[in-house]
């Protein structure tokens, strides 16, 4: 006895589609940069028409930007259930640090980078990422809230945060490891180190 499979609702099927699509256009632009990812390519890995894509993005521009918005949105997420609270260790910060770095430097986060370079010689891009950086950077200040909130002072965690986030994607841009066990990389986990002891030991002393 055979059962009839269950048929997803016209709700369900769209969601399927707008993640399909936003999936296909990161692994895209992953794989083959900003120039090379056409709606068609990205059509193509998705298994969806283009009329099908242009029925939930009008232009390429704001297939890229919901992209962008999507990776953020899951990157944040994923750290958020990743990293406990307790961080007021050099090992804890340190941990915090090497989790932020896997997250800058996943394919999935090559979106950013490959719309932020782009974006530079096109205002109109630039323009459209607006607020999708900005509400990327409410994202991460919620979670450091949630991490440092009770140990740094309120002026002082956007700051933090701005010298953290700079620094690793830094490291994304200049590819300094791209293989974790060789030299480069083990020199990352050092400057990732002594970036955690001088923000414990910082703001250990203005505790006391």
């Amino acid at each position: 006895m055979t059962t009839a499979p269950v048929r997803r609702t016209q709700a369900e099927r769209r969601a399927g589609t707008i993640a399909a699509l936003l999936d296909a256009t990161a692994a895209c632009l992953a794989e083959s940069g900003y120039a090379a990812t056409s709606t068609a390519a990205v059509c193509a890995r998705a298994g969806v028409s283009q009329g099908a894509l242009f029925r939930h993005f009008p232009t390429r521009q704001a297939l890229l930007v919901a992209t962008a918005e999507h990776v953020a949105r899951r990157n944040v997420e994923e750290f958020r259930t990743t990293v406990g609270s307790d961080v007021a260790s050099v090992d804890a910060v340190t941990d915090v640090l090497a989790h932020l770095r896997t997250a800058v430097l996943s394919p999935a986060n090559q979106t950013w980078r490959e719309l932020l370079v782009a974006a530079r010689a096109d205002a109109d891009l630039r323009d459209a990422l607006v607020p999708a950086r900005e509400s990327l950077q409410e994202r991460m200040l919620a979670v450091a809230g949630d991490l440092w909130a009770a140990r740094l002072p309120a002026d002082d965690l956007a700051p933090v945060l701005s010298i953290v986030v700079n620094f690793l994607d830094g490291l994304a841009f200049s590819a300094l490891d791209p293989d974790p066990a060789a030299p480069p990389g083990r020199t990352v986990e050092r400057a990732l180190r002594l970036l955690a002891e001088m923000i414990v030991s910082r703001y250990e002393q203005e505790t006391r």
